[in-house]
């Protein structure tokens, strides 16, 4: 196949660690992420109440560190829990984070928010009052606004978000499915699609999706002036047991962990690079083991040669 682009997606669980060594784990694999050629690192945003060991909950410090420790993967947020924060609070730390990390920064947005009604209602009340979607619509219209409508903010708001006029970070809308686009067309924002989000479905009808994939990518040039990213994400599990999972997978039913050998996984991959012709694959590898985690992460590098790819961190 044609060589992609393949970035990884952490979650911040380790087998039997607790939350600061699985930290300096997740450190780790980030560093050696970018020393075998991967295109980006990024870590999802999760509150699960009954995994105490997690290393973080909201990665964005995490986020600023690995940025800090790295040269040139793109770190991000896959992602950040729209409606909980405020847009200005979101905007402040990223636009920040991208200029201080050479415009490597992505800011994804998602609709997710913790399980427990207390924690919603300690983020943001307005999620149990007004409704998660409502919230999420008016959240992404103002990250939106705050980067893009930058004077006209300061001038008839006073608002001002340091660096003024500083290099926007990357944007990208998440979802299960490719039913947002139009939203994203609007938002500036590349389009990632999780496969192991709602229960898989995106991966069983694959037809006029490629079709479907371009005509947002058309749209986006028109609208915006230049052509956004798609990727798709997968969680793997690569375990010679297949029956073995993680608590962290165990957690949600609609998880969909793909139960692959590494030959089976390539064949996969080549298969969707064909049939949908995206522009990167996010890997989740379910591994709670760290060593093994690394070892998978170097066997992908190595079959597609991903130290030999020169990854184009372009700002906007």
């Amino acid at each position: 196949m044609k060589t992609k682009s393949i970035g990884l997606l952490e979650l911040g669980y380790r087998s039997g660690k607790d939350s600061i060594t699985a930290l300096n784990d997740v450190v780790d694999y980030a560093l050696h992420a970018e020393r075998l050629g991967y295109s980006r690192f990024w870590l999802a945003e999760h509150h699960y109440p009954n995994i105490k060991n997690l290393a973080f909950s909201n990665p964005d410090i995490v986020i600023a560190m690995i940025a800090g420790m790295t040269e040139k993967i793109r770190v991000g947020s896959a992602g950040t829990s729209v409606p909980s924060y405020s847009p200005y609070a979101v905007v402040t730390n990223y636009k920040l984070m991208n200029n201080i990390f050479d415009g490597r920064i992505d800011l994804g947005l998602s609709k997710g928010v913790p399980e427990s009604e207390h924690t919603k209602n300690l983020l943001n009340p307005q999620m149990l009052e007004k409704g998660i979607r409502n919230v999420f619509k008016e959240n992404t219209e103002e990250i939106h606004n705050l980067l893009y409508s930058e004077e006209e903010k300061n001038e008839k708001q006073g608002i001002l978000i340091p660096p003024y006029r500083g290099l926007i970070p990357d944007l990208w809308y998440l979802s299960s499915s490719l039913s947002n686009v139009e939203d994203a067309v609007n938002l500036h924002a590349n389009y990632c699609v999780s496969t192991f989000h709602g229960n898989g479905r995106f991966l069983e009808n694959l037809e006029d999706k490629k079709e479907e994939i371009n005509r947002y990518k058309t749209s986006f040039l028109e609208k915006n002036g230049f052509i956004p990213k798609v990727s798709l994400a997968l969680a793997v599990n690569f375990a010679e047991n297949h029956t073995i999972k993680t608590d962290a997978e165990q957690k949600s039913e609609s998880f969909k962990i793909l139960d692959l050998n590494f030959e089976e996984f390539y064949e996969m991959i080549e298969n969707l690079d064909e049939k949908l012709a995206v522009d990167e694959f996010i890997l989740y590898d379910t591994e709670g083991d760290s060593e093994i985690k690394t070892a998978n992460a170097e066997m992908i590098s190595n079959y597609y040669n991903l130290q030999s790819i020169e990854h184009e961190n372009a700002t906007r």
